[in-house]
């Protein structure tokens, strides 16, 4: 809605550029605005296109900042050395079916890369336990153990509860009391709110999505994310 507001703004500023003009040139007022976009309709519409082209740059450059932002993050899950030459960024929803039939082949491929560093972005759209699941990976992640916990939740079958989450916190071995502290925390919420903030800037429409060294990766096997990995080493 914003930006259709300054589209309008645009738009409307071109029309007064050019009544502005015409009234230097003739005292035709109205008729003779009219009769210029009509002669040169295509001036609107290169203004039109203009903004566009400045939105489309725009949104490019908050994308880039967003991706530098998403590998060098300090502060969220990851498994492996906090810094290596190589990173892979996973959004997903644990409530997802395609991220579960990833899970094995990330699980992989962390297995036999231990000197790449796997950023983990756990986003909250697919179940209505998609929130507390993600929140709970957090927590497990305080206490060294969000490998287990990823694991225990993709493998799970059957319906997904909070009860469900818990009692996978609580096979893995977590400090229960710290785990739920941890979980309704205002810092874990708030760490889930960049999540989201940054999967919207990048442009995140669906999970699995993996990024390789900040750029887009379409592996959808441990082959192919190995392959890329391979890449950019």
């Amino acid at each position: 809605m914003k930006g259709f507001s300054i589209l309008l703004s645009t738009v409307a500023i071109i029309i007064a550029s050019v009544s502005l003009v015409m009234s230097t040139k003739t005292s035709g007022g109205k008729g003779s605005v009219e009769a210029a976009l009509k002669e040169n309709p295509k001036m609107v519409m290169d203004a039109i296109q203009a903004f566009q082209d400045q939105q489309r740059i725009a949104q490019e450059q908050a994308a880039a900042e967003s991706l530098k932002k998403m590998s060098d993050d300090k502060n969220g899950i990851f498994v492996g050395p906090e810094k290596a030459a190589v990173t892979v960024v996973e959004f997903f929803d644990f409530s997802c079916g395609y991220c579960k039939r990833l899970a094995p082949a990330v699980e992989k491929v962390i297995a036999d890369n231990p000197d790449v560093k796997f950023v983990f972005k756990p986003v909250s759209f697919v179940s209505p336990v998609s929130p507390y699941q993600a929140k709970a990976s957090v927590a497990a992640f305080k206490q060294g153990k969000f490998a287990e916990f990823y694991k225990g939740v993709m493998e799970y079958n059957g319906r997904m509860t909070e009860a469900s989450v818990d009692e996978i916190a609580t096979s893995i071995g977590l400090d229960m009391d710290k785990y739920k502290k941890d979980l309704n925390s205002e810092e874990v919420s708030s760490l889930l709110a960049e999540v989201s903030s940054l999967s919207h800037n990048i442009g995140i429409t669906g999970v699995p999505a993996l990024y390789v060294n900040g750029k887009q990766a379409a592996a959808y096997s441990a082959e192919e994310i190995q392959n890329v990995i391979n890449a950019a080493k």
